[in-house]
């Protein structure tokens, strides 16, 4: 068991260029085009250079990373001038290797991807099927745009000859809203088909910028926090909460509604498996202890405030039979308002709110692109602008991360994680749907007793009244204790049931459940393919993440405040 570190994660400066590009018959002059090559990748690194000076990336940048095919021609230019420059190889095959092998008919082209696949970073592997090459290279141009910033491609102008060419893959950018930079087959010149706020558009109307607005564009698609008081609001939001008093609230509200053990084993913060935990899963690992104390610390707030609130009514409410202790009640009466105002001034001051809300949905995004990146896709969640400072910051720690290498030649066993993963969170929230549900009707259940020993206390006192007045009469103060400070306390537990909202967590926690096993149903009876297993996780995540702009959405509007 560890310790979180007081701040989140810094994340470092990662970027993933994507080459497509003709063969090498179609290259018209070889040593122009690996020119141009290397120039623009080298006006991508001095941009990065100048952006990691600026201190934006306080744990400074990796190096760039070109993602490619290896196929014969521009690819594997693009792949050495990489190297060349110091920066990192990853790949994507759209077949095992040795079905791709077939492809390269000369010993020194074979000889040559070989090389060039044992300096690569990572691998991933398709499952294409060597009856349908075509379509085996439209998904390896496809799992390449899921893996890239930005796109370049050696291009003639020309239509694709078939499916999975350049020009395919180049409008399937531009419908991303990805920037490319294209270089003619002679090398000549490097032209920017995007603008600094690339849309997603057809090819044929991305308008056209000389190479010089590149450094620009790369800024903006690596982003920045905003402005400078956002950026102080930010750091201000990503420092890990404390435990305050009050934290355990919560937890024996659980336990008086029977819907949590009174004797469990309290957790901690458990740092990432394996020797060299990535900066994605540490950062996963980071805020979703911080959202998990953040949310118990305010709900206990909120716990808290409406109990002290009653406790001061049933206080006023028993200072009538105290007789001359009155003023006793009636010290701890202003002991218990004052308390109530400083947990909620004290609450609002360290934004438990806020830092609950933006932690899980950090949490969450990271959460996803770790599902992602397990099949091949490392980019498309979480994008700078996407979610203000939270999608800047999971786009940058996702960016961060190299390309994990995955074998899905075999997309049953490549996928068995992601589904043992998504399994265990319909579980997890059939599980929560259950718990909350069970906890809305018992805090209901109680105050609906409160109100019913209320309203016989009062039938009672009325009918001795008609019967002995004189005893009636006697019993009018603890009657008024009774009426005045029980429906206090059922007040109370009605608002800590709506401002915490368990009914409604139930009900998004059962439709993430059946959610995920529909498409857990769905996966079972499908194909079993690469193609399917990555659109699996897409639906997994877009499922999970609409969920959290649904909840935060009503979260938002249940701040704490003093009762009344």
């Amino acid at each position: 068991m560890g310790t979180p570190s007081a701040s989140a994660p810094p994340p470092s400066l990662g970027f993933n260029v994507g080459i497509t590009g003709h063969r090498a018959e179609r290259i018209v002059d070889e040593a122009a085009v690996r020119d141009r090559l290397a120039e623009v990748l080298r006006t991508i690194q001095t941009k990065l250079d100048h952006i990691v000076t600026g201190h934006l990336f306080q744990a400074g940048r990796h190096p760039l990373r070109l993602v490619s095919a290896l196929a014969e021609g521009a690819d594997r230019m693009a792949a050495q001038a990489a190297l060349d420059l110091g920066e990192r190889l990853e790949v994507i095959l759209p077949f095992t290797q040795a079905e791709y092998e077939k492809d390269f008919e000369t010993p020194g082209s074979l000889e040559e991807f070989r090389r060039l696949l044992t300096d690569a970073g990572s691998v991933i592997v398709l499952d294409g099927d060597k009856h349908e090459r075509p379509r085996a290279y439209e998904a390896g141009g496809m799992t390449l745009l899921d893996n890239c910033d930005l796109l370049i491609a050696v291009w003639d102008g020309q239509h694709s000859r078939g499916r999975g060419g350049t020009r395919e893959i180049m409008g399937q950018a531009a419908r991303r809203g990805m920037p490319i930079v294209v270089i003619p087959p002679d090398g000549s010149s490097a032209t920017v088909y995007g603008s600094i706020r690339s849309e997603p558009m057809r090819l044929r109307d991305v308008p056209h910028h000389p190479l010089a607005i590149l450094p620009d564009v790369v800024a903006a698609l690596v982003g920045t926090y905003g402005d400078a008081s956002e950026a102080a609001e930010w750091r201000k939001l990503s420092e890990m909460p404390p435990n305050p008093i009050i934290h355990e609230a919560y937890p024996l509200l659980l336990k008086l509604a029977r819907v949590r053990p009174w004797f469990q084993k309290k957790g901690g913060w458990t740092p990432p498996p394996g020797p060299d935990p990535t900066a994605l899963t540490e950062a996963f690992a980071w805020w979703d202890t911080a959202a998990i104390r953040a949310a118990q610390t305010f709900r206990s707030a909120v716990i808290v405030n409406f109990g002290l609130a009653a406790f001061a009514v049933v206080l006023a409410a028993s200072g009538l039979l105290a007789g001359e202790f009155k003023w006793l009640f009636v010290v701890a009466e202003i002991v218990c308002i004052l308390l109530l105002m400083l947990n909620a001034t004290r609450a609002t001051k360290m934004q438990w709110h806020e830092r609950w809300l933006e932690s899980r949905q950090v949490a969450e995004l990271l959460r996803v692109c770790t599902m992602l990146r397990s099949v091949g896709v490392g980019r498309g969640i979480a994008d700078p602008g996407d979610g203000g400072s939270n999608g800047w910051y999971a786009g940058a720690i996702a960016r961060s991360c190299a390309t994990q290498s995955v074998d899905l030649s075999d997309p049953v066993a490549a996928g068995a994680p992601l589904l043992e993963e998504v399994r265990g969170q319909a579980n997890w929230n059939a599980a929560t749907s259950h718990r909350m549900h069970l906890a809305s009707h018992r805090i209901e259940k109680f105050g609906e007793v409160l109100f019913a020993i209320v309203l016989l206390s009062s039938i009672g006192w009325l009918g001795l009244y008609f019967f002995d007045e004189h005893l009636a009469h006697a019993l009018k103060y603890p009657l008024t204790a009774i009426t005045a400070g029980l429906p206090a306390v059922a007040t109370a537990s009605y608002g800590i049931r709506i401002i915490l909202d368990f009914e409604g967590v139930a009900g998004r926690a059962k439709n993430i459940s059946v959610g995920l096993n529909a498409l857990l149903a769905h996966w079972e009876a499908g194909p079993k393919t690469a193609a399917a297993l990555q659109e699996f996780a897409r639906r997994a995540a877009d499922i999970m993440l609409s969920d959290v702009a649904a909840w935060r959405l009503l979260a938002e509007g249940r701040r704490l405040t003093i009762p009344g």
